[in-house]
């Protein structure tokens, strides 16, 4: 799965998401602009089934943000590569907006020479037009970059701009044209110090905040009270890019052994962990493995440790308050991580409408 010139209906670059607002009175009388619904496809075949259509149809959704490769460090021929291509069916797109969205390692970064930025750059612009099944509007770059790896994400970035702009095939079809980027909370608040990614808007991703590696974590997905050290309500510092928002809509079971977190497992829910002659429940969202066992592809062994972390509708409530009270009246917006069966279960569309509204 993190992200300055953006175009200026989107407001001055000083107007992000979230100034605080001084006085309130005004605002109530002009409320905000209604959030622009979206979601992740973070799947290797996209093909909307008709549930999937539905549900972004109730919830008005025209945007989607589909991930269309991987980028990593291939160790045998040191050489970046693309893996876990899209193949995309548009038979069924019908009016959606689809940004293609690249995930790029950051080892990818940490092994390529300075001097090859350009030639990565190519590459990536090549694959993306191999793909590109309409005009998208927007193109995402999702990196959790760090201060080793700075310079060269954000020379990419430019690289990939100035490939994008100088094709007269494309530029025809795409303006207003926009690059963004993820951007992860630590580099919200620490900005000037890990940078801010030289593109036209980024997406905060709301979720990843605890610390994953520590048993004694509740929950790492999403947590208000860790998102609030994060957004203080009267930071004195507004983000330099305009921001929209990604929140969670997934679940996974942490896997300790001896003391160390060794995987996630996708999707895990209490109904994996009822078979009491291979799990006990050892704690709320916590169990321990009692003999050495296969669960969902992975093998486990008997003293192995799963802590469960998922999202509930109260938890994206409190948090979509907190981000709306740190909105301004610039239009924002909020993309759900990420469109499956398992989210339309969860939370149905009225729920989801009822987060929105908190915007």
């Amino acid at each position: 799965m993190r992200k300055t010139n953006y175009l200026s209906t989107f407001g001055p670059v000083w107007c992000c998401f979230f100034c605080f607002a001084i006085n309130s009175c005004a605002r109530l009388e002009q409320p905000h602009p209604a959030p622009i619904p979206a979601f992740y496809h973070w799947k290797t075949h996209f093909q909307l089934t008709q549930a999937e259509q539905g549900y972004l149809d109730a919830i008005g959704t025209k945007k989607l943000y589909v991930k269309f490769f991987d980028v990593d460090w291939d160790g045998i021929t040191n050489q970046p590569i693309p893996l876990a291509v899209v193949e995309i069916d548009t038979t069924k797109l019908n009016d959606l907006n689809i940004v293609p969205t690249v995930f790029i390692t950051n080892r990818t970064l940490l092994q390529l020479p300075m001097e090859q930025v350009d030639t990565l750059a190519g590459l990536i612009f090549r694959k993306i037009k191999s793909l590109e099944t309409q005009h998208p509007l927007e193109i995402q770059f999702d990196c959790d970059w760090t201060a080793k790896t700075k310079a060269k994400y954000f020379a990419l970035l430019d690289n990939l701009r100035q490939a994008f702009s100088a094709d007269s095939s494309f530029i025809i079809h795409h303006s207003p044209f926009i690059i963004s980027a993820t951007i992860r909370l630590h580099q919200l608040k620490y900005f000037e110090k890990t940078g801010v990614p030289p593109v036209d808007r980024g997406m905060l991703m709301c979720y990843n905040m605890g610390d994953l590696d520590d048993w004694a974590t509740e929950n790492s997905i999403l947590d208000t009270e860790v998102a609030k050290t994060y957004l203080p309500k009267n930071s004195g510092a507004a983000y330099p890019i305009p921001l929209d928002i990604a929140l969670p809509l997934f679940r996974w079971g942490v896997l300790f052994r001896d003391g160390r977190m060794i995987k996630l497992l996708n999707d895990l829910s209490t109904a994996n962990l009822e078979d009491t002659s291979r799990f006990k429940k050892a704690a709320t969202n916590r169990y321990e493995v009692l003999k050495s066992t296969y669960l969902k592809a992975h093998y486990l062994y008997a003293g192995d440790q799963l802590r469960l972390e998922g999202v509930s509708v109260e938890d994206l409530l409190k948090v979509a308050t907190l981000l709306g009270e740190r909105r301004n009246d610039t239009p924002v917006t909020v993309a759900f991580y990420h469109l499956d069966s398992t989210a339309i279960n969860l939370f149905p569309k009225e729920k989801i409408s009822e987060v929105l509204q908190r915007f």
